[in-house]
């Protein structure tokens, strides 16, 4: 016989799921156990979606479920029910630059998106400005973004090499060792100044590619708001991704 495991994939390991009711209502955790975890860690992502837990591969299903138990509260502020999700759709009103715009959507299957002081005027009717307007607020993002690039570059004494902009669930930017950046296009909806600070953040990583207290030192120099912006971030992000695209 012909030994084949050489040649078989690994199979990769079941994700275990479990259960926690709070106010009558089951809300679904996903455990990980990770080599390097040395303690559990309860996170959700930006979306307001899936729970995460993270565990030492020793763990067990009960410690995750007297660990959840413990964070209840934290669990209950963090839980977005369907009901408070913000979808695309004409006469709705959703944030943008801080502010607030309503959305009308326009039958006529031609023309631009344009904003008209405190309305988005989206052309395709029903069936098609919702997916033109996420283009639009895609491209005005990256164009927010860019001019914020070009401000903080020179005061950081940097240079990116390539900028991407994505609909992320668990971070609001990122930058590699390569210098490549990505941002979510979810900033444009956000205040100028967090979006500021935002690419300040990313930039600064092409210097220090840690958060050590150099690193927030570099923007800090530049982003004096910084302290306000992550704030804001950490109370009013998550509603960012309240929003669904149909």
């Amino acid at each position: 016989m012909i030994d084949l495991t050489g040649f078989l994939k690994p199979k990769k390991p079941k994700q275990t799921v479990i259960f926690i009711e709070i106010a009558g209502r089951q809300i679904e955790i996903l455990l990980s156990r990770n080599k390097r975890a040395k303690r559990l860690t309860l996170r959700q992502n930006l979306s307001g979606g899936n729970f995460k837990l993270s565990m030492p591969i020793r763990g067990t299903i009960a410690q995750a479920e007297d660990f959840c138990g413990q964070h209840t509260s934290w669990i209950t502020d963090k839980s977005v029910n369907m009901r408070d999700m913000i979808m695309f759709e004409h006469d709705q009103h959703i944030p943008l630059r801080g502010g607030q715009v309503k959305l009308v959507f326009l039958d006529q299957l031609r023309g631009q998106t344009q904003q008209k002081l405190n309305e988005l005027h989206v052309t395709g009717g029903t069936d098609y400005a919702p997916r033109r307007l996420t283009t639009w607020l895609k491209a005005e993002a990256k164009a927010d973004i860019l001019i914020a690039i070009e401000k903080y570059q020179p005061l950081l004494d940097v240079k990116h090499n390539k900028l991407t902009i994505r609909d992320t669930k668990s971070r609001w930017g990122s930058c590699s060792s390569s210098k490549a950046l990505s941002f979510s296009w979810r900033l444009v909806l956000a205040p100028p100044n967090v979006l500021d600070y935002v690419v300040a953040h990313e930039l600064a990583h092409i210097l220090e590619m840690n958060h050590s207290a150099t690193f927030w030192g570099h923007v800090d120099k530049v982003c004096p708001h910084m302290k306000d912006s992550r704030n804001w971030l950490k109370t009013k992000g998550g509603q960012l991704h309240q929003i669904r695209v149909k």
